[in-house]
């Protein structure tokens, strides 16, 4: 389980997906959620389920930051938040499915260190 802030204007959870099943969770501010071959806006005060294996991302399209809860279930280590920060996450299309139409692009650079 954590805590995330995305950035506004294009902070992102990239286009991944894991064994487990997860939770999110939108504690404030709004963006577009693709889960899937799906894409819809999300915003505080709802939360989406995702299956296992099934590639998703999450976009702060805002004006104003955007803080979201995780959950994993079962818990366990989860590959793409090392391949985040080593800047080798697959591209979607090419690596790994494409995102859904008209989705807001993955972010396929390094994070910055804090």
């Amino acid at each position: 389980m954590g805590f995330v802030t995305l950035e506004p204007g294009g902070g992102q959870v990239p286009w991944h997906n894991q064994d487990q099943e997860e939770v999110y969770f939108i504690v404030d501010g709004s963006g577009e959620m693709c889960l899937g071959e799906e894409r819809a806006q999300i915003e505080a005060g709802q939360a989406v389920f995702i299956p296992g294996r099934v590639f998703h991302q999450l976009t702060n399209t805002g004006d104003k930051p955007m803080q979201m809860i995780y959950c994993y279930g079962p818990a366990g280590d989860v590959a793409h938040w090392r391949q985040e920060l080593e800047g080798t996450l697959p591209k979607a299309g090419i690596d790994v499915p494409p995102l859904p139409a008209g989705a807001h692009p993955q972010s396929t650079t390094k994070p910055d260190a804090r």
